[in-house]
């Protein structure tokens, strides 16, 4: 993997993450970004080229990452994909999803990799719950709550947090929604800033998700619960804790075992980076592929749907004699 060349698309304030991670782990050959002088510093940050033609950067790599905002990640996937580069497209996938579906058609036409960077699942937590093999879960329920950030405001909440654990939840229930309910406010913008999602899946679990991008303190928690335990994980302490029937007592819950599993802390996203530049070297998968993410992608559509719904309802005029 030290002999892929990378580079990134697009270096605001994760994309320079992006970049610090592929330095570390390959040959970073430069960075593009429609702000040059943002390009030309963290070039100087990571001594390598600030590229001012995108495509004379795609002529120089192998694989990137592109972090530009949502409405340019179609764009310059399609002419990534065109030129054989693999690429790694940050969360959301895109736009739309018939965006989606042409980059999945194209990536495979092309026989390129094409991942999304849905970063949860390279939270050691998560993994160690893949590797556990359980059966799907009955009920999940997440919040992801944070301080409002004058960033990502071109998406709404829905796609700048509760996409996560959307797809947390299709990864740990190999399950598609079959409905969803969900309520919104938009408090601070003009789109949702706070949502909460009842999503039901084709198995029959069932998942209540809640985020917000306008409170005090950050929160990223989610509950898992299977018929016989359940698992508490908090994403910011890297902390997992079953709770399980048995001869034991946690305090105020007679008959409980608690299990504290211990867990190494690790670079999520250099994970990430990493397990895209080992399926491009043909080894393994990305921890996201192109088609999850678009699973990832219609199921946070499908919550914006109802709670665009709900928001328009709650604005109707009362009729008279209400």
């Amino acid at each position: 993997m030290r002999q892929l060349r990378t580079a990134v698309v697009g270096v605001g304030h994760l994309g320079r993450f992006h970049a610090q991670k592929y330095a570390r782990v390959s040959q970073l050959q430069g960075v593009y970004d429609t702000d040059g002088e943002r390009a030309r510093s963290v070039a100087q940050e990571l001594a390598c080229r600030a590229f001012s033609d995108l495509g004379e950067l795609l002529a120089a790599v192998d694989a990137i990452s592109i972090v530009t905002p949502t409405l340019q990640h179609y764009a310059v996937a399609r002419e990534a994909i065109a030129r054989g580069i693999h690429c790694l497209v940050e969360k959301p996938f895109t736009f739309t999803l018939a965006e989606a579906d042409d980059l999945l058609r194209y990536a495979d036409a092309e026989g390129v990799i094409l991942a999304v960077g849905q970063i949860e699942r390279a939270q050691m937590v998560m993994q160690y719950l893949r590797e556990q093999k359980f059966p799907a879960p009955r009920y999940i329920e997440a919040e992801r709550l944070a301080p409002f950030k004058p960033r990502s405001l071109d998406v709404d909440v829905i796609m700048d947090l509760m996409i996560h654990d959307l797809d947390l939840v299709l990864m740990l229930t190999a399950a598609q929604p079959q409905e969803v309910r969900a309520v919104g406010v938009a408090a601070v913008t003009e789109q949702a800033d706070m949502a909460n999602a009842w999503v039901t899946l084709g198995n029959g679990s069932v998942a209540n998700l809640a985020a917000s991008r306008v409170v005090r303190e950050a929160v990223r928690r989610m509950r898992i619960f299977w018929p016989d335990r359940y698992a508490s994980v908090d994403f910011l302490q890297n902390r997992l804790t079953f709770y399980r029937r048995g001869a034991g007592q946690v305090p105020g819950i007679p008959g409980v075992i608690e299990d504290v599993v211990e867990l190494q802390a690790r670079d999520a996203l250099e994970s990430e980076i990493t397990a895209f530049l080992a399926a491009v070297s043909g080894q393994g998968m990305p921890l996201c592929t192109g088609h999850e993410g678009r699973a990832a992608l219609a199921a946070a559509l499908s919550v914006r749907q109802a709670v665009s719904a709900f928001l328009s309802a709650s604005t109707l005029p009362q009729q008279q004699g209400e």
